[in-house]
């Protein structure tokens, strides 16, 4: 499995983001490798983990790249910004990282500007989605231990949506949504975004003292959107060694 043109930009442009920060860690690599898929093969994801823990070996890849087909240069950068907007909103260093790649790409800062104010509106969207399905997976055993509710609080923090609207989100933790309507929500997200909420909410599994239930939830949701079910082992797996 070779990769695209567009699918290594994909990769050099949010592990650059990743790295404006400071240094990535490889267990961070995961949501830059995920922006292509969650199925790599052992080789490939082996090959770029190695490169993206290494900044200067993604400045030298993004130097030898050939430019990406003008179509793709919207959703690109669009996955380059989710990257930032992981811990809440991009830092000064992710917006400086950011703009050069989009200078490189040849894309005029105006437009640049434009197309964050959509992906910040949709990245809000996501958030949201991302706490109602938490909640449901915190209140699948009927129990909401403390290590639950810490994490649910520290996602809420992460999450891209104003510091007004995050009190509401929170109180999810008493009032859960319906599972029918959480599995409905989650199917109506394009695929990348329904694996970036399965990947947000998995740690909040064996959080619980009965992550069995939780694990089945997830399971289930992870089916109801119409993830292949490796994906979705492959998550709990990580979660579950990291617990």
């Amino acid at each position: 499995m070779a990769l695209t043109p567009e699918q290594e930009w994909s990769i050099v442009a949010c592990g650059l983001i990743a790295h404006a920060d400071g240094e990535l860690t490889a267990g961070e690599c995961d949501p830059v490798l995920a922006v292509i898929d969650e199925r790599l093969p052992p080789d490939l994801r082996a090959k770029w983990t190695a490169i993206l823990l290494d900044r200067e070996a993604l400045e030298r890849h993004l130097e030898d790249l050939p430019p990406p087909l003008p179509l793709f240069c919207e959703e690109l950068l669009e996955r380059a910004w989710s990257i930032a907007l992981a811990d809440g909103e991009g830092s000064e260093a992710e917006r400086e990282v950011f703009m050069l790649i989009a200078d490189t790409l040849g894309i005029e800062r105006e437009e640049v500007a434009r197309w964050r104010e959509t992906w910040d509106r949709r990245a809000a969207q996501v958030a949201r989605e991302k706490a109602c399905f938490a909640a449901l997976l915190v209140h699948a055993d009927g129990v909401i231990d403390p290590e639950e509710s810490q994490r649910f609080n520290a996602l809420i923090e992460r999450l891209p949506v104003p510091a007004s609207e995050k009190p509401q989100l929170q109180a999810y933790l008493q009032h859960a949504p319906q599972v029918a309507e959480v599995k409905t929500r989650l199917a109506g997200l394009p695929r990348e975004r329904r694996i970036e909420v399965l990947r947000s909410i998995a740690p909040l599994v064996y959080a619980s003292s009965q992550a069995e239930v939780g694990a089945q939830l997830f399971r289930e949701l992870g089916q109801a959107a119409a993830v292949p079910t490796d994906v979705v082992e492959n998550l709990l797996r990580r979660d579950q060694a990291a617990s």
